[in-house]
């Protein structure tokens, strides 16, 4: 039985990850290779473009082996994802003349700070959506041009990490505008580049291509593609979209008053709007779904990433046989409070200065207390982001989690308890890259987003526990009070 195929390529923090979905909703093909995230000096990360591009092509070049060549042929399009908003410096032949600045990259402090200081915050905040922060591209050029001239003198084009790999499927350029609207530079209202800002960063439009919806095609697949991997030429090529966006459909966020909680190594908040909603401690993106709607989004620095940290330097067992144990513990880990910013805080906060703290040891405390709290932490943060919302005035309807993190039970069980809300979990939910193909799908008019709720018939329900609820409650202002009481001093 012939059948339409769509391939969904996701350019993730630790890993590229392909994967081919049929019409009716069955992933026909997976594969991922991993990469390093290169963190050479304090507050860098760093990733290798040259990487991206070698595993690219052999995933392709596996997927083509994987595939009967009726299926090959079969293939209609290919969505691209990313994490954003990465910085890849290219010369004028499109080639990267460094390393890729990764999003949560943090080295240009100094430049995010003088730059608030140079700029209207309320006139920002109009123009973009948001407050200038880390993640923006601005800071992160004035730190190239002032620490590394000569790349900067060099550098003729910049791209984002999945706006650099389309280019290497398709020979196109372009812009996905959730990475123009994430880079600090692009005027949400008017959807056009704000040219105070580009003159400010020492570019001009010259240096970025043409701004493209999610499920605009760009071009096709090229004869130098198809050398290098044995993939079919011609195959269309979509835009694609940032990577949480793209997960957050695929999970569920595509009505209003969806949310959707990632527990990946940092942790994502994403809420879906009919509206334009603008929040100073929020992120803003545009949906994946071809129309005019939006997503309220946040990101705690560290989730997944501080668990695993802490597992490493206290050499604990697995993290099952640590629930297991945690589970013994009870809601509030006997007073033991963390504050999860060994990263700094993106959303709410946006300080940069933010730091990790343990809080409330005693000589009763074992490393079982401190685990159980990690992850009420970040259970916290994510309801720091719920109390946003809901001062905005916008009612949650209903909350998906996904993610590596929310495989433990006990996870998905405090976050429940600590937001006050029933949640659904989407079981071995293949995460961006299953947005990408559903995109593609979409954008040749051959599928629409009615498969995902078909594919997420499975999910799990999660009820909250109303005991428990109130007692976070008093946790939580305990996790806000802290911070307070400690901003001033994490600053000097």
């Amino acid at each position: 039985m012939e059948r339409d195929l769509f391939i969904g390529l996701d350019i993730g923090t630790t890993a590229i990850k392909l994967l081919c979905l049929a019409q009716d909703g069955t992933i026909v093909f997976s594969d991922s290779l991993t990469h390093d995230l290169l963190t050479t000096n304090e507050g860098f990360a760093e990733e290798s473009p040259d990487v991206w591009e070698r595993h690219t092509y052999a995933l392709f070049k596996t997927l083509v082996t994987a595939l009967s060549p009726k299926d090959l042929a079969s293939v209609k399009a290919i969505g691209v994802t990313g994490m954003v908003p990465t910085l890849i410096p290219l010369d004028a032949e499109y080639q990267p003349l460094g390393n890729s600045i990764q999003q949560q990259d943090n080295r240009a402090i100094v430049e995010v700070e003088q730059m608030q200081q140079d700029f209207d915050p309320e006139w920002v905040f109009e123009h973009t959506g948001s407050m200038v922060n880390s993640q923006h591209i601005g800071p992160k050029l004035i730190w190239l041009k002032k620490h590394k001239p000569n790349l900067f003198s060099q550098m003729r084009f910049i791209l984002g990490s999945y706006d650099y790999i389309r280019y290497i499927l398709s020979g196109s350029v372009a812009i996905e505008r959730n990475w123009a609207l994430e880079s600090g530079m692009w005027d949400l209202r008017r959807g056009v580049w704000i040219d105070e800002i580009l003159s400010y960063c020492s570019i001009d439009t010259t240096y970025l291509g043409e701004v493209k919806g999610s499920q605009d095609i760009v071009g096709s697949t090229t004869e130098i593609f198809h050398k290098m991997t044995g993939f079919p030429v011609g195959v269309k090529v979509v835009t694609g979209c940032a990577d949480h966006i793209a997960s957050a459909f695929s999970t569920g966020a595509r009505s209003n008053g969806d949310l959707v909680l990632k527990l990946g190594g940092a942790g994502d908040v994403l809420f879906s709007v009919d509206e334009l909603v603008t929040d100073r401690r929020l992120f803003i993106d545009y949906q994946c779904d071809g129309s005019n709607h939006y997503v309220l989004n946040g990101c705690t620095a560290t989730s997944g990433s501080l668990l695993k940290w802490f597992k490493q330097e206290a050499s604990l067992p697995e993290f099952e046989t640590m629930d297991d144990e945690a589970v013994q513990i009870g809601p509030l880990s006997d007073g033991v409070i963390v504050l999860p910013y060994f990263m700094g805080e993106k959303t709410p906060l946006f300080d940069v200065h933010a730091k990790g703290v343990i809080y409330g040891l005693s000589l009763s405390h074992s490393r079982v207390h401190i685990y159980r709290a990690i992850l009420e932490a970040v259970a916290y943060s994510f309801r720091h982001h719920v109390e946003v919302l809901k001062e905005r005035g916008l009612e949650v309807n209903r909350v998906y989690i996904t993610n590596g993190g929310s495989k433990s039970k006990l996870w998905r069980s405090i976050l429940a308890d600590v937001i006050g809300y029933d949640v659904s979990y989407i079981p071995n939910h293949p995460g961006s890259c299953l947005g990408g193909a559903i995109i593609a799908g979409m954008a040749v008019g051959l599928m629409d987003q009615s498969i995902i709720d078909v594919m997420l018939s499975n999910a799990l329900y999660i009820p909250h526990d109303k005991n428990h609820h109130i007692l976070y409650n008093k946790g939580y202002q305990r996790y806000r009070e802290l911070y307070g009481q400690l901003k001033e001093m994490m600053r000097t």
